[in-house]
């Protein structure tokens, strides 16, 4: 008995020292020390007019506004950590080690929509047809389907893996481009996004 409890703490000891350890913030309620790093990350999450009004800011202020907005955003104000803030931090970090390519992947499209929502529910890799008239090109589905219904189509456009986001559905905040379905041909299935 004293042998099996001997061997499971030598495993937890080693998944706790084989975890990746959870980034942290820079500033004291901040992500990072950069104002124009910060206010693109936390600009992800803004209503349009806590955009405006940020913008209007001098720099102390808009530090200000970020971090109550970080404070607001705590789910258990009784710690001392922020677990919202500490989530967002390890998606940062997810998207700079899947995503960049030129520039850091959290803040490229496929990485904006990632710290926004967290791993998809599904997603689809796949190659645009022969029915396009564009060269061939790789583009994913991202389907979220637990809180919200929302689909993500994006496009590696330059073979670069720099996914550019062409098509959004249930998302207000995001856009499609008019043309998007030319990108994919026309034998592109459509019912790949329901």
């Amino acid at each position: 008995m004293k042998r099996i409890l001997f061997i499971i703490i030598l495993l937890g000891i080693f998944v706790c020292l084989s975890a990746d350890p959870v980034p942290l913030p820079q500033k004291e309620g901040h992500a990072f020390d950069d104002l124009k790093d910060e206010y693109k990350l936390v600009s992800y999450f803004f209503s349009p007019n806590q955009k405006k009004y940020c913008k209007k800011l001098d720099e102390e202020n808009k530090w200000k506004y970020i971090s109550a907005f970080w404070k607001a955003q705590d789910p258990n104000p009784a710690t001392e950590s922020n677990e919202f803030l500490f989530e967002i931090l390890n998606r940062v970090e997810y998207c700079n080690d899947h995503y960049s390519h030129f520039n850091k992947g959290w803040k490229t499209d496929i990485g904006r929509i990632y710290i926004k929502h967290g791993k998809p529910f599904e997603v689809l890799k796949l190659n645009t047809g022969s029915g396009t008239k564009y060269a061939q090109k790789e583009y994913q589905i991202w389907k979220y389907r637990i809180t919200n219904f929302q689909t993500y189509l994006f496009i590696d456009l330059h073979q670069s893996r720099d996914y550019r986001l062409i098509y959004s559905d249930g998302d207000e905040t995001e856009g499609s481009w008019a043309d998007w379905l030319n990108y994919l041909g026309s034998d592109f299935d459509e019912g790949l996004l329901q």
